[in-house]
């Protein structure tokens, strides 16, 4: 079937990373702003740069497979990226100020999972246009209450993060995956991410509000 409006397959993603250096001691965040929570690790930890340590900047979406996409831009001062070994590879936002351009650093930016490119050498990491379409969609519908304390907003199943869901943030159900892992939703209220963006997360990340 066709997605809806602003939801994407995998096809359509091909994001590119490139490595920054923290010039002092930062915080990666929930939102772009100084008042997001920090990025929790899974032990519960704040995640932060240390000055020297690595941001892995993200490119724009990049369903033309350009070889050098642009970087997403900033918002409020803020920029999305993950944080390069040995930081626990978090997605999230950072103060760009914090950051500068380290385009000779040897380490590869390849992603969170090691799935996407580096910018800066983008057959080096063997994630570079590979994506394949969505098969076997199925319509969905209703409002959802996210249960997770934090969720990645994805811009295909499984695939890229951009934004972030948290804990009491309502959204509108669209379609699911075949295998109802992933959901496509409509945000309707957030902390972190504007009303009607739209991506997929984890079905088991949602509990449906009761109408």
């Amino acid at each position: 079937m066709t997605l809806p409006r602003g939801l994407f397959g995998p096809d359509l993603v091909d994001v590119a990373y490139e490595p920054w250096r923290a010039v002092g001691s930062t915080t990666l965040r929930l939102g772009p702003s100084s008042r997001a929570p920090a990025v929790k690790s899974d032990s519960g930890e704040s995640i932060e740069l240390a000055a020297g340590q690595h941001l892995g900047r993200q490119t724009t979406r990049n369903p033309g497979c350009l070889d050098a996409p642009p970087l997403r831009p900033a918002v409020e001062g803020f920029v999305w990226g993950y944080c390069l070994p040995p930081v626990t590879r978090k997605s999230g936002w950072m103060l760009l100020s914090d950051l500068v351009p380290d385009p000779a650093l040897g380490r590869l930016a390849c992603g969170p999972a090691n799935a996407d490119f580096d910018r800066r050498r983008p057959d080096a990491c063997g994630g570079h246009c590979d994506g394949r379409p969505l098969t076997g969609e199925r319509p969905l519908s209703g409002p959802a209450r996210v249960s997770a304390r934090d969720v990645y907003l994805r811009y295909a199943p499984g695939s890229t993060a951009f934004r972030y869901l948290v804990r009491g943030d309502e959204v509108r159900r669209l379609i699911q995956t075949a295998n109802a892992r992933w959901i496509g939703v409509e945000v309707r209220t957030a902390r972190w991410t504007r009303r009607g963006a739209r991506g997929w997360v984890m079905a088991s990340t949602l509990s449906p509000i009761r109408q």
